[in-house]
């Protein structure tokens, strides 16, 4: 294992576990992004293409079928020596490696009855106007012999572009009466003749995918498998190369019409010592851009391409760059970091009218060959930024500030803004789009039409480059005259745990901001999204099925000719200030307790965190955790209250009359008070209908129904304590007592989802099984330390924890539980979410751990939970590499125990930086105090992560922090303290003989002028 870099190596890497990942897909600001999947089997990649499924140039195959396919159907490599036809990489080899970094995979194979070693690497091209993925072979004479070495290498199937993939899948046969294969003297350009949709249209195509090779000598392209094949449609003996010469083989015939082609080149080294070329296979817009471009690539031009594209990712991972005591924990953070970008975007600030904003790169939805379900999406435009889930930008973005201070509040306005009337929010987050407020006629021509409209970087980077205008000063004086438009889209649906990572956005905002928590929550205004889809009174989705159940079904409802938009009232778009968003969420939240008063009813139509418990809104279901986090915003702004007491806030006038209802809500029991609630809320939606306008009061305004909100909430986690001590995560109700809802005509209320609907009187309430969540999220923010260590110990001796892997499941058994549920239940234990060891929700414990201060806990633990901890064998893959889940002893397959499932795209990476930033830095690295701004380094160190007595690392991105601690101690212990801090920038140095630092110095810490920070700890009383 390489101590230096991010590397791994997995030795004869097909007699293994199989595994999914994917290179990154990261080509720089300016650069065509492609996305490309490899398996541990064949020549790795499974599938890579542009865009999406439908931009496919190797056809996509969901993991399984891949690792099927993969050995037939991609990359293949055949030397002849001898009149020797030897294939590499076949499973039947001996010694193959997979050498597996951020930036590029590498496969290596010694053929000892040859004496040749060969070497493989594939990476993305970085900075160019195509997408392409690059493949390098090296071939080595191991021997002391010449010899002559015939070589054929390339892809066994490349899609010309244009097929989409669900009709691919349907017709294939008759969609290769479209392809075609056009060989120039440079490269091969592989294209459909025409559309192939079934319109009275039909249109020319012009772009395609390409495929060329350099070396030291010209290749001879082969784009019929026939040449190599003859007719053998298995792919699997090379027929024609076995049965011919060289010189022959290259003379045969083949055809470029109506078949699905190859993209393969042929040499033939006399004298063979050593030898490298590369071969690049992608897309382009246009065949004349190839025709430019592929003649200024070399062998050497492509080896610098490869620099450049570890330097990328490098530059990118240097922000958590750091050297303890633990190498395996210094690569785990870089890849985490990396991944989690990838899933949440690198934000890049610009200047605009709104302000400086971080305009994210490189995000995308997750989808890969293994979540086969999601059709990711990745924009194949300069400065490439992706859509993505509400839930998953939310949590990869909760950090940004603390990398990148400068964007300083874009991310919490943008969130914000997303939060409805209703409280909740859109599903798909659809990156940043600008308006041009300037003047046109100062623009150059090429991109005036483009400016009249919605525009992205990526759009106007695109088209300067391609008129050889400059690029980046052009940008940036258009995007300071801009304005910014963040986009968002219903999606598919309202999960009740969104809202709940709020306060975690807010919560890092402030602990690098704490001077400017008056201005944000205060004086800056956010609009509303509106949805065109609302949640239906209990009245129309409370339902009577056939075989007389009843159950919440068809929750929602779409507005005819309705469209995702932002609230408006005759004046424009409504806004009021983030607190008032915080005060509509919480009172929204709270108004739907469930008829216990324990958990937050999934009325809605979908669950919380755990998507596969799809069944709990049907069941009446409601969630602890999301009661949790309710309690904890509403005592961040019970807070606020005590300090802030005579500031504004707006909200709108509804939102007034639905605290005012709330208020007015007195009743003996909970089920009459959640009726009077829901009342109230279902009163709130339809005024909504109605108009908008915004009305003002002082914050203590809402002091009374806060202190009730608390109260109630305080006797809602008591109830739950005495439930379970480890703390339910899901409650479902059963209707008990009900009557029929009837027309004016006496006939049954039909509801939305087409049955007869009921009104409830009566429930009785069941808690499921214990998860891992609601334990997990209490300790992170209200337990105290007594609770967070009986509570700690307690899950430790039930059946949450998996004594034989030393891991946690995400709930203790389900086998009791009907499918009702949710599909989890289909599901066998420990695959998927069911009872297995769903590596996000472990890390939300451990962080709740180190967030609870049971630090020697949280080290113990994560010896055994951290991936880059375990043993490799049993994990299957790239221990720097999260998964989403790992199979727990529970699992009725043996040899996939321990094993981790579902690569690297998990909310898990957002934890991990979280953990590393408590682990190293503190809670919070900035406070406020009698209005001067303090920094306070407050790491909670393991004395086995100093590396003789020293630990190195960055922050903000920037700045090198070293600790010294040659006491022993943990830096957590009582006995051990900072004794010095030296500061350091540019030629000027500053001793200071405290714990915490003021003044001018905090000021330059966190504008990045400081360039080094010692930290000297000392044991003692």
């Amino acid at each position: 294992m390489n101590q230096n870099n991010v590397s791994y190596t997995m030795n004869h890497y097909q007699k293994k576990k199989t595994f999914a990942s994917f290179l990154s897909g990261i080509a720089g600001p300016m650069g065509i992004p492609l996305w490309a999947f490899y398996v541990n089997r064949g020549q790795a990649i499974a599938s890579f293409g542009i865009r999406d499924k439908n931009g496919s140039i190797m056809e996509f195959y969901p993991a399984n079928l891949a690792y099927q396919y993969v050995s037939k159907i991609g990359f293949r490599t055949f030397l002849k020596i001898n009149n020797t036809v030897y294939e590499c990489f076949k499973e039947t080899g001996k010694d193959q490696d997979m050498i597996i970094q951020p930036d590029e995979l590498s496969l290596v194979e010694e053929i000892k009855e040859l004496g040749v070693k060969v070497k493989v690497t594939y990476f993305t091209l970085p900075g160019e106007p195509i997408a392409g993925l690059v493949r390098r072979v090296e071939l080595i004479n191991l021997t002391n012999k010449k010899m002559d070495l015939a070589v054929v290498d390339g892809i066994a199937q490349v899609l010309p572009s244009g097929i989409d993939y669900g009709g691919y899948k349907a017709i294939s046969n008759l969609l290769q009466s479209w392809m075609e294969t056009v060989e120039t003297n440079d490269y091969m350009f592989y294209k459909l003749r025409a559309s192939t949709e079934d319109s009275a249209e039909v249109k020319m195509v012009m772009d395609g995918n390409y495929y060329f090779t350099k070396a030291s000598q010209k290749p001879h392209y082969i784009a019929d498998y026939k040449k190599i094949f003859d007719e053998d449609t298995t792919l699997e003996t090379p027929y024609q190369l076995i049965n011919h010469d060289f010189k022959a083989f290259i003379k045969l015939d083949q055809t470029y019409v109506n078949q699905v082609p190859s993209a393969m080149s042929a040499f033939e080294f006399k004298d063979f010592n050593h030898e490298v070329f590369y071969s690049v296979i992608g897309y382009a817009s246009s065949k004349e851009m190839l025709d430019e471009k592929v003649k200024t690539y070399s062998v050497a031009s492509l080896e610098e391409k490869r620099v450049e594209n570890q330097v990328l990712h490098q530059n990118l991972m240097d922000a958590v760059a750091m050297e303890t005591a633990e190498p395996r924990l210094d690569q785990y953070v870089k890849q985490c970091y990396l991944d989690n970008l990838l899933r949440g975007g690198t934000p890049m600030v610009v200047k605009t009218l709104d302000g400086e904003i971080g305009y994210h790169l490189y995000s995308r939805k997750h989808g890969d060959l293994e979540r086969d379900y999601n059709f990711f999406s990745i924009e194949p435009k300069y400065f490439s930024q992706g859509n993505g889930n509400f839930r998953d930008v939310l949590q990869n973005r909760r950090n940004d500030v603390f990398f990148t201070p400068k964007m300083g509040d874009f991310n919490l306005v943008q969130f914000t803004s997303f939060i409805q009337a209703d409280g909740y929010n859109p599903l798909s987050i659809e990156g940043v789009k600008f308006t041009y407020e300037g003047d046109l006629s100062k623009q150059p021509s090429v991109i005036q039409d483009m400016l009249k409209g919605e525009f992205t970087p990526g759009m106007i980077a695109t088209t300067l480059d391609q008129a050889h205008l400059p690029v980046q000063e052009t940008l940036d004086h258009i995007l300071k005259s801009s304005r910014v438009h963040v986009k968002a889209a219903f999606g598919e649906g309202y999960w009740e745990d969104h809202f709940t990572y709020f306060y975690d956005l807010i919560d890092s905002y402030l602990s690098v901001f704490p001077d400017h928590e008056e201005q944000v929550l205060f004086h800056k205004d956010v609009p509303f999204f509106q949805s065109p889809v609302q949640v239906l009174p209990r009245r129309l989705k409370y339902v009577k099925t056939k075989d007389g159940k009843i159950r919440q079904y068809g929750a929602i409802h779409h507005s005819e000719g309705a469209h995702d938009g932002w609230l408006k009232n005759q004046a424009g778009v409504v806004k009021v200030n983030i607190m008032g968003k915080l005060i509509t969420l919480i009172l929204n939240k709270f108004a739907h307790l469930d008829p216990h008063e324990i958990g937050l009813s999934y009325e809605a139509n979908k669950p919380g965190w755990n998507d596969a418990m799809n069944g709990l809104p049907g069941l009446f279901g409601s969630g602890v955790s999301e009661m949790i986090e309710l309690m904890t915003l509403v005592k961040f702004v019970k807070s606020k209250l005590n300090q802030y007491p005579d500031r504004f806030v707006s909200l709108l006038t509804q939102t007034e009359e639905l605290m005012q209802a709330l208020l007015k809500v007195k009743a003996d029991t909970p089920h009459e008070r959640w009726d009077l609630r829901m009342n109230a809320l279902e009163s709130y939606r339809e005024q909504l209908k109605h108009g908008a306008n915004t009305i003002t009061f002082k914050l203590n305004h809402f002091e009374t129904i806060i202190n009730q909100m608390e109260q109630t909430l305080q006797s809602s986690i008591k109830k739950a304590k005495a439930i379970d001590p480890i703390y339910p995560t899901y409650l479902v109700y059963e209707a008990v007592d009900y009557k029929d809802n009837l027309t004016s005509e006496g006939k049954p209320l039909i509801g939305e989802y087409g049955l007869p609907t009921v009104s409830v009187s009566k429930f009785d309430m069941r808690a499921l099984p214990v998860f891992l969540e609601a334990p997990a999220r209490y300790l992170k923010t209200l337990a105290s330390a007594d609770e967070a260590k009986t509570m700690y110990e307690t899950i430790k001796k039930s059946n949450l924890y998996d004594s034989v892997h030393h891991i946690y499941k995400t709930s203790v058994s389900l086998e009791d539980e009907g499918h009702e549920i949710g599909r989890i239940r289909a599901f066998t234990p420990g695959w998927f979410e069911r009872e297995s060891n769903f590596l996000h929700m472990t890390y939300k414990y451990l962080l709740g751990l180190l967030k609870s201060g049971l630090y020697d806990q949280f080290y113990e633990e994560m010896k055994t939970n951290f991936t880059a901890l375990m043993d490799p064998e049993v994990y299957g893959r790239s221990p720097f590499e999260n998964s989403s889940f790992i199979a727990p002893s529970n699992n009725p397959d043996p040899k996939k125990r321990g094993q981790g499932f579902v690569s690297r795209l998990t909310g898990s990476t957002a934890e991990v930086l979280s953990m590393w930033k408590v682990m190293f830095f503190g809670k919070h690295l900035f406070t406020q105090e009698d209005g001067k701004l303090i920094f306070q380094l407050e790491p909670k160190l393991h004395h086995s992560l100093f590396k003789d007595g020293k630990i190195t690392l960055r922050l903000f991105g920037h700045t090198e922090v070293i600790y010294h601690n040659r006491s022993g101690l943990n830096t957590y212990d009582q006995a051990c303290r900072i004794e010095k801090i030296v500061l350091v920038k540019g030629d000027e140095q500053s001793e200071i003989k405290d714990h915490r630092i003021m003044g001018q110095w905090t000021r330059d810490i966190r504008d990045g002028y400081v360039d080094q920070i010692n930290v000297y700890f000392q044991g003692g009383k």
